[in-house]
């Protein structure tokens, strides 16, 4: 079988000497994952190749979708009229855009509840590179740490008095805006960004299996990917505000055994999200899709499907726009 991840070309520009780089390069060049396309089609071609090769399958990285081929392709790559993608089998990514429609299957970042039969639910690869906290550590809580972009901090965080009543407790807030792999002397995670519901309802819960696989217990904003995945109360602590943070953080300060046991609880749920455990569910998706009915769709059906796709998209950004306003607005 004939595996193609497909990247567009602007991407494959970026990536011209993906066939030549192994697994390791992953981590080694880090900072060049930061696409929806790098991170969903370019990371998970260099992770399953070998193991594809393997099993016997041909496996190639392309601009287009070549005919007859089991296609993996992010939602940008997918919404062409003419693209190739009519002959082919093809499980899209939707990633953080508005619905898919005319693939066989299709990959979504969390296990919301979702009534289609098509929908597969794949965690996002844990963050390349990522270097977990220094045990040495031990229960000191002195570094916390946002990992992402500021322009998605919630507004409070930056508005309020957060730094100088961290800073009273001997505390140091830092928001990494590039380097989001080295938790090495971070203390505790923070997520709390300003995004609108239509947004939450499809975005990874990313951040916080990155902080069990990098053994720093989080403090999280109530998204409902987080939600999904909460157990126990040791999974993550819940903040909706500067006094949620700083209430936290003087309580595990206190409690340190019950810093250490959220430590040990991350580590046994990271394993349902590390590389292996994500790798063999991409083989079982692959798999499955290369076991369907190899009937190929008309150029037709294509087109209507694209064509209901710009559709969607047009209503999923209006409502996203009209919520985030609100939500902002709200704040």
């Amino acid at each position: 079988m004939h595996v193609s991840f497909v990247a567009g070309r602007s991407a494959l520009s970026r990536w011209h000497n993906a066939s030549r780089l192994q697994p390791d390069d992953v981590d080694r060049q880090q900072q060049r994952f930061r696409s929806g396309i790098d991170v969903w089609v370019v990371q998970t071609y260099l992770l399953l190749r070998d193991q594809l090769a393997e099993l016997g399958h041909r496996v190639t990285l392309d601009a287009r979708f070549p005919a007859g081929a089991l296609c993996v392709a992010h939602w940008d790559s997918y919404n062409a009229f003419f693209s190739g993608a009519h002959a082919c089998r093809v499980i899209g990514v939707r990633a953080d855009r508005p619905p898919m429609y005319g693939c066989a299957r299709v990959v979504v970042q969390n296990n919301l509840v979702d009534d289609d039969p098509t929908h597969r639910f794949i965690p996002l690869w844990p963050q390349p590179g990522l270097v977990p906290r220094d045990r040495a550590r031990g229960a000191r809580i002195e570094n916390i740490a946002y990992f992402g972009r500021a322009t998605s901090l919630e507004p409070w965080i930056e508005r309020g008095d957060l730094r100088q009543r961290l800073a009273a407790l001997g505390v140091t807030l830092r928001v990494c805006e590039r380097s989001w792999n080295d938790y090495s002397d971070v203390d505790l995670v923070l997520s709390a960004r300003a995004e609108s519901p239509t947004m939450l309802a499809h975005k990874p819960a990313t951040k916080l299996y990155n902080a069990w696989l990098a053994e720093v217990p989080a403090l999280l904003s109530d998204e409902p990917a987080f939600r999904s995945l909460r157990g126990s109360t040791l999974d993550y602590l819940t903040v909706s505000s500067v006094d949620d943070i700083v209430e936290s953080v003087a309580r595990l300060r206190k409690q340190p055994e019950t810093y250490q046991a959220m430590i040990e609880r991350g580590r046994e749920r990271g394993r349902d999200f590390a590389r292996e455990a994500i790798a063999a569910r991409w083989i079982a998706l692959l798999q499955e899709t290369g076991g369907l009915d190899p009937a190929r769709a008309s150029l037709y059906t294509h087109l209507v499907a694209i064509l209901r796709q710009k559709r969607a998209a047009k209503h999923f950004r209006r409502l996203h726009a009209r919520d985030l306003r609100h939500a902002l607005a709200a704040k």
